[in-house]
């Protein structure tokens, strides 16, 4: 038998002459809001130029949009010490065998700018060595590895920031190592040596502690209880025989996300198997929703479009997305656009009953 996430409030159950212990005379009685049904909504991506990351809450219908380019580093706050370099801008980084910020200089940049190194694109066959693995970066590859344990231990990464979609910004040389249960990073412009360093805190109600070179600490991904999946522009990958390990980085304007390390799972479901409007709570038994691959929504949604013709929405598939409280939703792309403008694409979605 289905059962419903969400509580009866207190003041109904004092109503109806029952008792109840959870709060005091002088406390606030705890509601918990039931979660939505069914809704529709257009993402808030900014428009033609994508410049936002929105992240989608689908119980609560609400969406949090933030600038990609707002962030260049995200820390993770789990058991491990690894750090994602910014991914929605394109950014990449090279790894120098050298510990000593003093060793790597302009030389080196314009080494990397000349081979075209640490550009994102088509014609980069090694850029996939130089990117975290889009579909789980954590626990695949990321290119910037496990903190090291002391500074005279850690390498030092140049970065590219990042230029899809993006305000081209400086270079940075970086180095980062663990202090006690927190990061430390130290990092200055490639053709400098006057050294910034920082510390960086993991907070457990987060994925991901979030850093700015200019800005410091910043504000980006809701709680980590408090998100289903992020549509946003990033880096992906498809298979190419002639580029290296047969794999090719590139950028992709409509990537989404779920949160996987939030403890959201999704599964895609096609049309032709179980017609949206049919599936129902019974559906679900059997079904494994994938926990461990951030991309099954991804860009399969849309097709791809090209020179000679425009991307689309696939409407002959759809989403099942169970949230954090084990609610299921179904979930469908309607368009790309607003008004012929891209970067709001819509969509409709139901809890599943």
């Amino acid at each position: 038998m289905k059962k419903y996430n969400y509580i009866v409030l207190p003041f109904v159950l004092a109503s109806l002459g029952l008792g109840f212990s959870s709060c005091s005379e002088n406390e606030d009685p705890i509601v918990e809001v039931p979660p939505v049904e069914e809704a529709f909504i257009e993402i808030n991506g900014g428009g033609s130029t994508f410049p936002n990351m929105v992240f989608v809450d689908l119980s609560k219908e609400v969406q949090t949009a933030v600038r990609r380019d707002s962030w260049d580093l995200a820390f993770n706050s789990g058991s491990e010490f690894q750090v994602l370099i910014n991914g929605t801008t394109g950014a990449m980084a090279y790894e120098t065998e050298f510990t000593d910020f003093a060793q790597v200089g302009a030389d080196l940049e314009q080494e990397l700018r000349s081979a075209g190194s640490l550009d994102l694109t088509f014609s980069n066959l090694d850029g996939i060595k130089y990117v975290d693995n889009p579909s789980n970066p954590l626990a695949e590859f990321n290119v910037l590895g496990q903190a090291a344990t002391s500074a005279q231990s850690a390498k030092v990464f140049v970065i590219n920031r990042g230029e899809s979609g993006a305000e081209a910004k400086p270079w940075k040389k970086i180095k980062i190592y663990r202090s006690n249960n927190a990061y430390i990073i130290e990092h200055a412009e490639v053709n400098s040596n006057q050294i910034t360093s920082v510390q960086i805190s993991k907070d457990e109600d987060f994925n991901f502690v979030y850093f700015s070179f200019e800005n410091g600490k910043v504000e980006v991904e809701p709680k980590k209880s408090e998100w289903d999946f992020v549509w946003t522009a990033g880096t992906s990958s498809t298979p190419f025989p002639q580029a290296f390990e047969g794999t090719l980085a590139y950028f992709f304007q409509d990537l989404a996300y779920h949160n996987i390390y939030g403890g959201v799972s999704a599964i895609q479901i096609m049309e032709a198997e179980i017609p949206f409007d049919s599936f129902s709570f019974a559906a679900l038994s059997g079904l494994e929703l994938d926990s461990e691959n951030r991309l099954v929504l991804g860009s399969n949604w849309r097709s791809g479009g090209g020179p000679n013709s425009e991307p689309n929405i696939r409407n002959d598939r759809y989403y099942i997305i169970k949230d954090k409280n084990g609610n299921h939703y179904k979930l469908r792309f309607l368009s790309l656009t607003s008004g012929g403008e891209r970067g709001r694409p819509s969509l409709e979605y139901a809890l599943v009953k």
